[in-house]
């Protein structure tokens, strides 16, 4: 017996029903193959097959609804992998972000994040996102969606966001989302703790709803972006602390390897002190160790010795003078070497040398660059050790000179002397007092006497001279053999100091030692007269001032300025400009014994206009020739002349 139509039909229908559950059927295929059921003929097979389709269609639904959560599990334990993968956090950020948008189904997912600096929240992470405008927007926390699930730290949707009055909206806000085309937003926060740190957002160009599932597949999202913020923060301080860890031990490497290279500096210099070296030696291995010019000055800041390119340095040492004596004082108080710029970017480093009872002196050094820390502290361990030597040098120094002081004052006084005892101490210096002699005082303004005395005995050209300061004022004897004009000499050694005015008296030429006595007195005479003539920072010769100094002795500046008045009268130049050149001729016509054509040519004038000056001057002075007044105005005019010089 074959089976009817009917019942072939109804078993066919109950394994299309199988089928489509075994090969995934969507919901279509479903809806037609329950419409073929309706349309069969009515029966009880009928309703058997309708609800065998039904229930189909339901399994259908679980399936699906089973797969999506799987797919969402599968996003999670992908995330979850992501954040034990990666170290670099957009890329963990950026994958959130998409699975998100694909889980969900939406059109656009994007991600917030706070900005601590600024308060307010941008956007890091994009998908499905085209407008540069919406990319780029700010949102703070009082406003927008964002602001809204920040302050409420709970997931929010929204419809239809363009008229949703919940969250307060705003232009630029508004306008970015518009250029978007979002209709739909659902975000969810990124909670640390109970701080919120970000939003994480889906968004659809249409007007949809989010159900329960999607707001928790998100927040579950949310949460592993918080992770991977919050473990990228971490692993930034670990990099952090690693990248200073690695620089303090660098630093500590460096500083280690500094000292050892300085102390390395120090043991050569000291070794080479020890074998007798003296400062020519530290000078040549400090430039070697350092590469520049070096040099060594004494108290007086007297060139002792030099290293390296010599002209160079000497050249430019000249300009700097006055910034490196500065550097010296400087360096003396600070107790460290002062540096100053030079040419061309090259700078000068000064580090004064201290001992005993004061400055010794100075070692300076030049550079085409400034020296790192490692070279300062050589150098100015170099300038130790240097001032060792300077030590040992100046107290062997000052044990041969120890007695000149005395010395001086014993010859200087006219006190009785053991004569015998002093020429043999003087021979000692190589001085011979039983030869001609001369002597110089100096006063040094602004009682620089020690300074200067310190400058001077580093001097060549001063050797075989006894000199020491004495009541503030350096006093010299020389031989005359030794050189032929004291005055010069000694003007040569203290004309390279800026600013040191010293003004000072030669003696005429003596017999021998026992002439000092006197010769002192008339030039402390000389020297006394001086500052009421007006005359300082000169050295003059005992003949220029010995009259004068007998005549005005103890006599001020004003009381000269009224014997020279009441002397010349109404030939006083005063400020004066044709009298003081009437003055000045008639002092050169006395001066040349009244010879007048000697006179004009002294003069470089012609005799007539000689003789025209001689008659202005007679209107005048009516008595100026007159033998009982000329002597008296020859002698004025010379003072005059004197100041005036």
């Amino acid at each position: 017996m074959y089976p009817s139509p009917a019942i072939d039909q109804l078993s066919a229908l109950q394994c299309d029903i199988v089928t489509l559950l075994h090969t995934d059927g969507v919901k279509d295929d479903f809806a037609r193959l329950l419409a073929r059921v309706h349309a069969l003929p009515d029966g009880c097979d009928k309703d058997l097959l309708l609800d065998s389709a039904q229930k189909g269609m339901e399994v259908r639904d679980r399936l699906d609804h089973h797969q999506t959560r799987e797919r969402g599990l599968m996003a999670l334990i992908e995330t979850a992998q992501d954040l034990t993968a990666l170290r670099d956090i957009d890329p963990v950020l950026q994958a959130i972000v998409q699975r998100a948008r694909k889980l969900i189904g939406c059109d656009v997912g994007y991600l917030s994040i706070v900005d601590h600096e600024h308060g307010d929240f941008y956007v890091r992470a994009t998908d499905g996102a085209f407008s540069e405008k919406f990319k780029r927007v700010r949102v703070s926390r009082e406003v927008g969606i964002c602001g809204f699930v920040a302050r409420n730290r709970a997931p929010y949707c929204s419809s239809d966001y363009e008229s949703d009055s919940r969250f307060a909206h705003n232009k630029f806000i508004d306008a970015a989302v518009t250029e978007e085309d979002i209709r739909s937003i659902l975000g969810v926060p990124l909670l640390s703790g109970d701080t919120v740190i970000g939003v994480l957002f889906v968004g659809d160009r249409y007007v949809r709803s989010y159900n329960a599932w999607e707001m928790s597949i998100l927040s579950t999202l949310a949460a592993h972006a918080s992770v991977a913020i919050e473990n990228a923060r971490l692993f930034e301080q670990a990099r952090q602390a690693l990248r200073l860890a690695s620089e303090a031990n660098a630093n500590l490497e460096k500083q280690r390897a500094d000292t050892q290279n300085a102390a390395d500096a120090h043991e050569r210099l000291t070794s080479l002190v020890a074998k007798g070296g003296g400062l020519r030696a530290i000078c040549d291995m400090v430039a070697a160790m350092l590469d520049g010019d070096v040099l060594v000055i004494d108290a007086g800041e007297q060139e002792i010795c030099r290293a390296g390119v010599a002209d160079t340095l000497a050249s430019d040492r000249h300009q700097f003078d006055h910034p490196l004596h500065l550097a010296l004082g400087e360096s003396r108080v600070l107790g460290r070497s002062v540096s100053v710029a030079g040419h061309a970017g090259s700078v000068w480093r000064v580090s004064a040398v201290v001992g005993g009872h004061g400055l010794l002196g100075g070692l300076i050094i030049h550079t085409a660059a400034e020296l790192n820390d490692v070279a300062v502290r050589i150098f100015e361990r170099s300038s130790v050790v240097a001032g060792v030597v300077l030590l040992s040098e100046e107290n062997t120094d000052a044990a041969a000179r120890k007695d000149v002081p005395q010395l001086l004052r014993n010859l200087v006084s006219h006190a009785r002397q053991d004569k015998a005892r002093n020429l043999q101490r003087a021979a000692r210096h190589g001085l011979d007092l039983s030869r001609p002699l001369q002597l110089l005082l100096v006063k040094v303004a602004h009682g620089d006497a020690g300074y200067l005395l310190n400058r001077l005995r580093r001097r060549p050209e001063l050797t075989g001279m006894l000199f020491d300061e004495m009541d503030e004022v350096l006093v010299f004897v020389s031989a005359c053999h030794v050189t032929a004009d004291l005055r010069d000499t000694v003007t040569a050694a203290i004309g390279d100091q800026p600013g040191k005015a010293s003004t000072g008296v030669v003696s005429l030429p003596l017999a021998d030692g026992s002439a000092l006595p006197a010769a002192y007195d008339k030039l402390t005479r000389c020297l006394a007269i001086l500052p009421a003539l007006g005359r300082s920072g000169a050295l003059f010769h005992e003949s220029e001032l010995a009259l004068y100094a007998l005549l005005f002795a103890g006599k001020s500046s004003g009381e000269i300025d009224v014997f020279l008045n009441a002397t010349l009268g109404k030939l006083a130049p005063g400020d004066d400009t044709r009298k003081a050149e009437l003055a000045a001729s008639l002092l050169s016509y006395l001066d040349h014994g009244r010879h007048a054509r000697a006179t004009a040519s002294a003069l470089d004038i012609h005799i007539n206009t000689l003789r025209q000056r001689l008659e202005a001057i007679s209107a005048l002075a009516a008595d100026w020739s007159d033998p009982a007044r000329q002597l008296d105005i020859h002698m004025a005019l010379r003072v005059w002349h004197l100041r005036l010089a």
